[in-house]
């Protein structure tokens, strides 16, 4: 799994292969896998990269691993001959912006990196500044902050990339993954909640750039109109009593089936509930089955059934039994009646 795949992975977010498809296609990623390629192949010695050195001491691991990537990305910074080409399409400034969370991510990988972050930009953008930099104009950002909330912000970043073309695919007459794109929708709603809830408690929110963007994007009202429209949902109250007033509302499904009552609005949820409900009751009928043919037990039952069925046809037939000898009195006492009645009209 990849470093941005596993992003999702860790805030619970599931993404299917036709939404990784979508972030596949963002010039964010192109940008980031171009620069993983040359990152793998840059030289680490490269004698103008010795400012790396002079702001970063080798005393300790955390130095050595910083000073190393340091000296690797003072040599892209110098020699990525594509880097024009990436400029020309996606300007000087965006690719600047990539630079800085492309780095971001690499340095996040390395323990304690916080302690010597100031150290470590302070010679990128000694660097970033050269004349003979690809990259013109170009700080790179330290974001100062720990890679949870890094990739928590960067999810909604990416979703306000793609959403143009998830909106394309709702509008689209073809709709045979239409529910895919709705639950990827949800889930990046109700991932932008939990955020706003948990740095709401810290004051931390300023620390989400993406934050604010989402919420301006998501409040309007024919964005979340087309959305409820093409996915089937509503509007509805958000947990932990956020209010939707004024900003992004939380999403819940227009259906009312019962199941959908019991376990929520989330068909694969139901159906994994249902199969693992299915998985548990086997292995308890089986041994049902088992204990009433194979053993002792079953035998007792089966042998008190039998009685039972024995005993009821036993009973029905001396039910029916009765019910004829009842009839035949009957009969008998209204023939003789007849015969008697007949006998007094013929002597008068």
């Amino acid at each position: 799994m990849s470093n941005q795949i596993l992003k999702y992975a860790e805030a619970n977010i599931n993404i299917t292969p036709e939404v990784n498809k979508l972030l596949d296609s963002l010039p964010l990623y192109d940008f980031y896998k171009k620069f993983d390629n040359e990152f793998k192949n840059s030289i680490s010695s490269h004698k103008k990269c010795s400012v790396c050195g002079l702001s970063l001491t080798m005393i300790t691991e955390e130095s050595r691993k910083l000073n190393n990537l340091c000296k690797k990305v003072c040599y892209i910074l110098l020699n990525f001959k594509d880097m024009e080409k990436l400029i020309q399409r996606l300007t000087n400034d965006k690719c600047c912006a990539y630079m800085s969370t492309w780095l971001f991510n690499h340095i996040t990988n390395i323990p304690n990196f916080n302690l010597k972050s100031d150290d470590f930009y302070s010679a990128i953008n000694i660097i970033s500044q050269n004349e003979l930099s690809k990259i013109k104009n170009c700080t790179l950002e330290n974001y100062k902050i720990n890679k949870s909330v890094f990739n928590n912000d960067q999810i909604l970043y990416e979703f306000l990339e793609i959403y143009k073309k998830i909106e394309e695919k709702l509008t689209s007459t073809d709709d045979s993954s239409k529910n895919i794109y709705c639950k990827h929708i949800k889930q990046i709603f109700s991932h932008y909640h939990r955020i706003k809830n948990i740095c709401a408690t810290d004051d931390s929110c300023s620390k989400y750039k993406e934050l604010l963007k989402f919420k301006e994007k998501f409040k309007e009202l024919n964005i979340i109109n087309l959305i409820c429209e093409k996915c089937d949902f509503k509007k509805s109250t958000c947990k932990h009593g956020s209010t939707v007033e004024d900003d992004v509302p939380c999403l819940s499904s227009q259906k009312y089936g019962f199941l959908f009552l019991i376990f929520g609005d989330d068909p694969e949820h139901i159906i994994n509930v249902l199969f693992n409900v299915t998985i548990i009751s086997a292995p308890i009928l089986a041994l049902f089955l088992i204990l009433f043919k194979f053993t002792p037990f079953g035998k007792t039952l089966k042998k008190l059934k039998q009685e039972g069925r024995k005993n009821g046809r036993q009973k029905k037939e001396e039910n029916i039994q009765d019910y004829m000898k009842n009839y035949a009195a009957y009969v008998d006492s209204a023939m003789k009646n007849r015969v008697h009645l007949t006998y007094h009209n013929t002597n008068m």
